[in-house]
């Protein structure tokens, strides 16, 4: 009986640190965004999964519940935890030379996808992405937010796409409002990675010109903006459409 309990003890730690991350963080004010706290994670928690490796990241100093001013005392003993509903990140040591240094340990909340799931998104969540789930906080609320915009094909694969290039509730209605209200969420997910805002539509209308969603990729990609639409039409060029104007800078005929 002893020697079954002893092992049941062993298979439920080992469990446990299966489901834990773990490694070296290091805590410190952002160099180019004062707002933000940079954390810096060394993993030890190699599992021949390419699970090892060293990673960066800036959030807000309040999601660790830190202030940039206890970064000042040195020698400070600090547990800074962050708290999301995919889990737990903490960076657990001692204050000095202006950053905290310790253990890192990330915890997964184990029942996040099935919340996931329960809303419906099809796709599933490995357990390895939680992680990242925590470090770019996808709630479960931004998650019903994001849904109630009504945006087409949200699945569980495109949750981090969308969040990490902060491709949030308002951003959708704004560029609904400027007449693109049925976008896909791949389709919002490059939009706002070439740079794709309500203003640079605007911009663009406000030339003639009314491009799709796909058309507004293209514009955005390859830089062409009112003052490159002005300098075509010096030059004499009349009908201007988006695959003109496209075709010109492919072939870099401006130059």
């Amino acid at each position: 009986m002893k020697t079954l309990t002893f092992t049941l003890l062993v298979l439920g730690l080992t469990a446990a640190h299966a489901q834990t991350r773990t490694g070296v963080c290091m805590l410190s004010p952002s160099e180019k965004h004062p707002e933000q706290v940079s954390l810096l994670i060394n993993r030890t928690d190699c599992d021949g999964d390419g699970g090892c490796g060293t990673s960066n990241s800036n959030m807000g100093w309040e999601r660790w519940g830190i202030t940039r001013d206890l970064l000042t005392k040195e020698g400070t003993q600090v547990d800074a935890r962050l708290h999301a509903d995919a889990g737990e990140m903490r960076c657990n040591g001692v204050v000095h030379d202006g950053m905290l240094t310790g253990r890192y340990s990330f915890t997964p909340n184990m029942d996040y996808a099935r919340q996931v799931r329960s809303l419906g998104l099809e796709g599933e969540i490995p357990d390895k992405r939680l992680e990242g789930f925590a470090m770019l906080d996808v709630s479960i609320a931004w998650i019903k937010q994001m849904q109630a915009t009504g945006v087409k094909d949200l699945t569980a694969n495109h949750l981090m796409g969308l969040r990490a290039l902060h491709v949030d509730p308002e951003y959708i209605r704004a560029i609904a409002a400027e007449g693109y209200p049925e976008l896909r969420a791949n389709k919002l997910t490059e939009m706002k990675a070439v740079g794709v805002t309500p203003e640079r539509i605007r911009e663009i209308k406000s030339m003639g010109l009314n491009p799709n969603d796909r058309e507004l990729i293209e514009m955005c990609v390859f830089h062409i903006d009112k003052a490159f639409i002005e300098k075509m039409k010096a030059r004499g060029l009349k009908d201007l459409t988006v695959a003109k104007l496209v075709k010109i800078k492919t072939f870099k005929l401006d130059e």
